[in-house]
This record gives structure tokens, sequence and C-alpha cells, in this order.
């Protein structure tokens, strides 16, 4: 469909349905993504309607439609294994401005709320996550951490600054591990067959991209992950001229305590290595040659290439290097263009 088209079926839903049109219109336009094969919760969640609970203008908020159709799931896979749900206990470690309490409500379970904010809307104040002890067990507990510094809680949302507000860290890597903790110490507190349910989000920062889904520790069995669309965002009106891709998702991971003593668990490492040093079987001479002429501004000549590369593990390995640095050259021709003699260029611009 044309940009006029959408224009135009834009104007004829705002004129039928006035401002609510969007989200009629989000919530169509997701119908069939959220709901499959008889479920209401699939691997996409979106809700255009925030629905009513907790305080929809205190920043970072999440629908209670989400906490709702998590706990939804969770109380179903218990009832479906014949299991007593009437000590169900929901946890929110991180409560905000207690949207939780309202799904847990909604569906009659004993829920605890916690928040570093020493008078938060409902549930206990000034608990401490990287300190505090969780006194209590659950069968759900719902993880919604900061996101980083994107907003700064303590000093900004409520009181002064604390020293212990995820929300604080001088950078991302304190940032995880402390993040990394808070859920080592919310899976312990899981009682056998209780699910973590996490929901983060891609930040970027100072001009660096970071995705929280990918970087933070899985513990126990990795039951689902599902996608989040993101609605009314406080960036949405902004105007960027730098190129970029927005980040409309987030993602909640499902982490289930399948036993009660042995818990798998899983780390991201990270790295570097360099070319210049290593021979890997991915590494073809191809590739080690084309690298080194970026490395030097996209040309060379061939006595540059022998003494960049005599010393390369593959080097070693093969007395006759230099022939096989020349055969290479002219197997791939049309990439490394013959500008003179024994000189050559790559076929692109390096910047």
């Amino acid at each position: 469909m044309d940009e006029l088209a959408l224009r135009r079926a834009a104007q004829i839903l705002e004129a039928e349905f006035g401002p609510d049109w969007q989200t009629i219109a989000g919530m169509l336009g997701t119908e069939g993504l959220r709901k499959r094969v008889g479920k209401e919760l699939t691997s996409f969640m979106a809700y255009p309607e925030r629905g009513t609970g907790g305080n929809n203008q205190w920043r970072g908020n999440c629908s209670p439609e989400v906490i709702a159709a998590v706990l939804r799931y969770v109380l179903d896979c218990k009832s479906y294994e014949g299991k007593d749900t009437s000590q169900f206990t929901f946890l929110d470690p991180m409560s905000g401005s207690g949207t939780a309490k309202a799904a847990a409500d909604r569906h009659h379970v004993r829920s605890l709320l916690y928040d570093l904010n020493p008078a938060p809307a409902v549930g206990k104040g000034n608990w401490n996550a990287l300190k505090d002890d969780v006194e209590d067990s659950a069968d759900l507990i719902f993880f919604h951490p900061p996101y980083h510094d994107i907003i700064k809680y303590s000093g900004n949302m409520w009181g002064s600054p604390h020293p212990d507000d995820l929300s604080l860290c001088e950078n991302y890597q304190e940032f995880l591990e402390k993040l990394n903790f808070c859920i080592r110490k919310f899976f312990l507190a899981l009682r056998k067959d209780g699910r973590l349910a996490i929901l983060v989000g891609d930040i970027r920062s100072n001009g660096h991209f970071y995705s929280m889904q990918h970087d933070l520790m899985r513990m126990g069995d990795f039951e689902s992950f599902l996608v989040k669309a993101q609605f009314n965002c406080a960036s949405d009106n902004r105007r960027y001229k730098k190129p970029f891709i927005p980040v409309v998702t987030e993602y909640m991971l499902m982490l289930k305590k399948a036993d009660a003593l042995m818990i798998p668990f899983s780390c991201r490492q990270e790295g570097w290595f360099s070319v210049k040093d290593t021979d890997i079987t991915a590494l073809t001479w191809h590739h080690l040659i084309r690298m080194t002429m970026e490395s030097i501004g996209g040309s060379a000549a061939l006595s540059d290439l022998y003494e960049l590369l005599k010393d390369h593990p593959k080097a070693a390995k093969n007395p006759h290097y230099q022939e096989r640095i020349r055969a290479t050259l002219y197997e791939h021709r049309e990439q490394y263009l013959c500008v003179s003699r024994g000189c050559f260029r790559l076929n692109y611009e390096v910047a």
C-alpha cells in the first residue's frame, strides 16, 4: 500500500473513531500474532491499549496486561499439571508504581511487591535487591529492571540518589554484573516448578548499542522467549539526523526452575582475537589478504603483503606462502585490481 493510501486510511479511521483510532488499528493489526491456536499468549505481545493498573505516568512502567498474561499462563500450567494454586504467590521485586498488584488482584493471587523506593505506591519500600534477602518464596517472579541509565529513578522519579540503584551504575558492565546478581538471587527464591519472567529491552547509550536480553545470565530451563511491541515511547516524537534502527520492541525471557537443587545456567563470554596472529579453520588466505589490505588503506604491493604476512601462522605452515599469496590475488582478480606491475587495490573504497 502506498503512502497516499495509508494517509487516506488514517483519515477515514480518525473521522470514524476519533483520537482512539490508532489504538484500534494497532489491536486489529496485531490480532493474528497475539492469538494463535486458541492461545492468548504467544511469542509476540502487543498491547496498544495499556489497560488499568499502576500509574501510566510512571516512566518505564509496564502494561498490566503483560503481567496478567504471564501470570495467567503460569496459573494455567499449574492447573494443567494438577497442582494446587490456592497458595500461589507472585513476587515483583522492582515494583515501581505497583502495576503488578493490579494484575495479581485480577487473578485473586497473593502478591508481594518490593521496591528500593522508601515510599512506594504499594508494597514494601526501602528493599535493596543487592543487599536484602528475599524472605519469602514465589511461584512466579516478574523482574522488570531499569534499562541501565535510560531512565534514572532515585533522585529523579523519587527521593535522593541511592548508591544501589541499578539505573545509576557508572557503566554498562557494572549494570550487567548487578543485573546478573539479581537474576541469581530471584531464581533461587523460586519454588520448584516456578518461573522467573524477565522483561528487558535493547538500549543505546553514548553511541553504543547494548542488548540486555543477549547479555544477561540465564538460569534453569529456558522455557520461552517473547517479543513485546513498545507503544507511546517518550522518544517517538523526536527526529534524528544520524541513521540508526529505532528500538520498538522489548523481550521477555521465561526461565523455569524444574529441579529444586540442580540448576543449569549459561553466561555470555566476550573477548577479542587478532587475525594478524591467529589461524582458525574459517580463515582463508583470501580473507586474510583482504583484511590485511583493508588495514593499510586498501592497496598494497606484493612485497608489502609478503612482509606483513611472513610471520602469520598460515605462512609458518606453508613454505610457499608467497606463491599462495600471488595465486590468491589472481584467483580473485575481480576483487584485487591490478593497478601496476606487482601492485593491487581492493575493488571498493576502504573507510
